[in-house]
């Protein structure tokens, strides 16, 4: 490394993380390590926080340096189309994870990004971190948008500026924002793009800067070498990393005959208990009549077992349960098990989305008008698969089993087809020997006609010698005289 810039002098990017899925951001934590150490600043916001990773490093990084820093994370924590919606319990896993380390110099916003630029002054936010919606007009809002609240030693981190699919125009907000500011770019974990905004950028940002773009490779491959510390390629994490209890969060979706399960009808709930039976209770918006439920009992791979289904319109009315479940399934992901105890589904469930849709709009009663629905299920959770190497191990042996059953649907086929072909060729000897008997039969007809006609020529020349012999004695004469004389 050059004189002015030493990776070797900010040991911080060597720290261990405690992360929580999704890990798509995990692999640039020791970089945000190296930009709290190398600016070292005053005001640190956020846009876009999701689960926390990102947010909890850059604190914990202004701790361990113990900066007089303040720092704001800001979300709705509702989600958006690319970070997909999400219920509240992830807000409130992320404030019991932060609140007893951080809330001394750091908060919580909750409010959308245009509304809480007003809550800062100009000039104020020495690292700003956006991370919202990816589209291009989006990104380009949220900077100019937050452009002004910039301090003259600011730096701007943009994610996912390796993602060019699904509408994502990080990317080419980044290549226009290269032509005004000192810009880089990490390519692993899907992207993060570096801005030195600034016009007095920290001396230490500025060395990093020159060295990054004068050896980009080489900066490039060795943060990646440090993301693989924490997560693999595919971003799941690696067994040396510290990784957060994940919690149990269960999701109600509810549709219409002519409508499709999206999560603007969700309602979510957490589960306290990460086994036994449990009874979750769901309200839906007053008025509605869904014709059909879909239950996803965890966001994790386990067994689980469903019981009875109670139906309630209103405080007042009598509670009803859901007759036949079992005749009433659509959809289901997983593979559905024996039933056993009290539960009358069991499935199982190798991915992190277990669910079983079923039908309950036959076994509603008109109930009050503008009455809420009240759905109670009961389910057993008998085995949840929380530890991410577990879950990758259970993938792989998914998609083990996925391809041995359709080895196994190839085989059957083949051993059908062997069986149709085995067939055909029974039906081919069959007429082989039928086309045998028949030539046999028109040999020996052909034999019959040979004798029949040896015969009649025989007969014929025995005829024709009997006449000639009559002609010689002069019997047709001899006939002639008898017949004119009588």
């Amino acid at each position: 490394m050059s004189a002015d810039f030493m990776l070797e002098n900010h040991p911080l990017i060597l720290m261990r993380p405690r992360i929580m899925p999704p890990y798509g951001w995990v692999g640039h934590i020791p970089f945000a390590y190296l930009a709290v150490d190398l600016l070292r600043p005053a005001r640190l916001v956020e846009l876009g926080t999701h689960s926390g990773n990102s947010y909890l490093a850059f604190c914990q990084a202004v701790h361990a340096l113990q900066l007089d820093c303040h720092c704001t994370a800001v979300d709705t924590w509702q989600g958006d189309a690319h970070a997909l919606h999400y219920g509240e319990q992830v807000y409130q896993a992320l404030r019991a994870r932060h609140d007893p380390l951080y809330e001394n110099f750091s908060r919580l916003l909750r409010r959308p990004f245009d509304e809480a630029v007003a809550q800062f002054e100009d000039g104020s936010i020495d690292l700003l971190h956006i991370d919202g919606l990816h589209t291009y007009e989006a990104v380009r809002h949220d900077f100019e948008t937050w452009l002004p609240k910039l301090s003259h030693r600011a730096v701007v981190l943009l994610h996912d500026t390796a993602v060019r699919e699904r509408g994502f125009g990080v990317a080419q907000f980044l290549e226009e924002l290269s032509v005004r500011y000192p810009c880089f770019d990490f390519r692993h974990s899907h992207g993060l793009g570096v801005v030195a905004v600034g016009a007095a950028v920290p001396a230490p940002f500025v060395a990093f800067m020159q060295h990054a773009r004068g050896s980009a490779e080489a900066m490039r491959g060795f943060f990646e070498a440090l993301a693989g510390t924490l997560v693999d390629a595919d971003d799941r994490p690696v067994q040396a990393s510290v990784i957060e209890p994940q919690p149990v969060i269960s999701h109600l979706y509810y549709r219409a005959q002519d409508e499709t399960f999206d999560d603007s009808r969700m309602l979510s709930q957490a589960i306290d208990a990460v086994d036994g039976v449990v009874d979750l209770q769901f309200v839906l918006p007053a008025g509605i009549r869904p014709d059909y439920l879909r239950l996803d009992p965890a966001d994790l791979p386990g067994i689980y077992g469903m019981g009875r289904v109670a139906l309630q319109l209103g405080d007042d009315s009598p509670v009803q349960e859901l007759p036949r479940l079992s005749d009433r399934l659509g959809h289901v992901s997983g593979e559905l098990l024996p039933a056993a105890g009290t539960s009358s589904l069991r499935l199982v469930s190798f991915d992190d989305d277990p669910n079983v849709e079923f039908e309950i709009g036959s076994a509603l009663d008109a109930g009050p008008q503008g009455a809420a629905l009240k759905v109670t299920l009961r389910v057993e959770y008998e085995a949840i698969i929380g530890a991410p190497l577990l879950r990758h191990l259970l993938e792989q042996q998914a998609a083990s089993l996925t391809d041995m059953r359709q080895l196994s649907h190839a085989r059957v086929d083949v051993q059908n087809l062997a069986r149709e072909f085995q067939l055909q060729r029974v039906m081919q000897q069959q007429l082989a020997r039928e086309f045998q008997l028949q030539r046999v039969m028109q040999q020996q007809l052909a034999m019959e006609i040979d004798h029949v006609r040896t015969t009649l020529q025989g007969n014929l020349q025995q005829l024709q010698q009997s006449v000639d012999t009559l002609a010689r004695r002069n019997f047709w004469s001899l006939l002639k005289r008898l017949i004119k004389r009588d």
